[in-house]
């Protein structure tokens, strides 16, 4: 069986397809992605690609002019916001879905594939299963997606280029998955909840890397990870994190800051116990960790959960915020605004045993769900 992989551009989209994507391809399926931007990154995992908007630069696509600079970080745009509209997303990612359609389009005629795989907010997905009257499988990669009013918003927002296309009707089946534990599941509002998603297992997938030194080395002390993703960080975001930086200087601790591409520049006077790396892959690093702070990503939430970490969100910097909403409803973690994120957080996330024992149980729940691997054998099943 072919099958083909449509995702937006960015590795908050990328990565956690991944696992699935690896798993087709170990059962001996033929696996393609048709992505752009960051995206491309997916032919490091060894993975053949086709770049369906060759040349184009994502940044207006996400932030169209007048919605904020570069340096500056847009005000009020759906990427940023704490808690944005579903009207809002579904235009965001009806934008950055129609610039795809025509390269992905093109990618699926000339491969035909047996199968599309695209996470809900990839509005090129239904219409390329549905062009080519194939199944569709839609990996949902948190709360924010699993909504049915947002996915109906896109569906509208994406009519345009199903019109001119001349797709009608839907795709011959539709199948939904779910990253969430259950007892994550039950926290989310009923209109984000998609009942009839098949659970699989979030395994992680950050990318590989040659371990450094002190990666690859016991820490001498608990070691908590620092991270706003790549967005924030590149938007000036790691300025927020200067009261952080001086709260450390009192904790019994080490720090390890990923940049994420941000420039170190903006955060003056780092103490000793604060290690500033570029980049490094989230699962590894936690590997070494005791917990984590980062800006409520899902997929940064969910490899901390499977590693069994207390978390700390700072809400800001990701439209997916999983975390903010379910970490501390859940006992797994809790929420600070950046300018008053200092010691007492840092030290409940090194020793509120109710917090690391919740954790736990959530990183146990995880490794109940079906494999990526098992899910693969009961679709390829279901499908005939």
């Amino acid at each position: 069986m072919r099958v083909l992989f449509v995702t937006s551009p960015g590795l908050g989209h990328l990565f956690p397809t991944v696992p699935l994507a690896q798993a087709f391809r170990a059962a001996g399926h033929r696996v393609r992605y048709a992505t752009g931007g960051l995206s491309l990154g997916v032919a490091e995992a060894g993975f053949d690609v086709v770049d369906v908007t060759p040349g184009l630069d994502y940044l207006p696509v996400y932030v169209p002019q007048g919605n904020g600079t570069e340096a500056e970080g847009p005000t009020g745009h759906p990427m940023f916001a704490e808690d944005p509209e579903d009207a809002e997303l579904a235009t965001l990612f009806a934008r950055v879905s129609g610039v795809m359609v025509d390269g992905a389009l093109a990618a699926a005629r000339a491969w035909s594939p047996d199968l599309v795989v695209a996470p809900p907010l990839q509005g090129a997905g239904p219409l390329l299963a549905a062009a080519l009257g194939v199944p569709l499988v839609e990996p949902r990669l948190g709360s924010y997606d699993s909504g049915a009013r947002l996915r109906t918003l896109l569906r509208a927002g994406m009519d345009p280029h199903w019109a001119r296309h001349g797709v009608t009707g839907e795709p011959p089946a539709t199948i939904p998955l779910t990253t969430l534990p259950p007892s994550l599941t039950a926290l989310l509002p009923e209109d984000r909840r998609t009942p009839e998603a098949r659970p699989v297992r979030p395994v992680p997938f950050n990318g590989g890397t040659v371990l450094p030194d002190w990666l690859a080395e016991t820490p001498r002390q608990p070691r908590i990870a620092v991270t706003l993703g790549t967005i924030e960080a590149q938007w000036g975001g790691l300025a927020i994190l200067g009261p952080l930086m001086e709260a450390a200087r009192g904790v019994e601790a080490e720090f390890v800051l990923t940049l994420g591409g941000g420039d170190p520049a903006l955060l003056t006077d780092v103490p000793p116990n604060v290690r500033l790396v570029d980049w490094a892959p989230l699962d590894l690093l936690l590997d070494t960790c005791v917990a984590v702070i980062h800006h409520g990503g899902s997929g940064t939430m969910l490899t901390a959960a499977a590693a069994g970490l207390p978390q700390c969100v700072i809400p800001r910097g990701s439209y997916q915020q999983t975390g903010a909403d379910l970490l501390p409803a859940r006992g797994i973690g809790i929420v600070a605004e950046p300018g008053t994120l200092g010691a007492a957080e840092c030290r409940a996330l090194l020793k509120d045993e109710r917090l690391r024992d919740n954790a736990h149980q959530v990183r146990d729940e995880l490794l109940a769900m079906p494999t990526p691997a098992e899910t693969v054998g009961a679709l390829v099943e279901s499908l005939g």
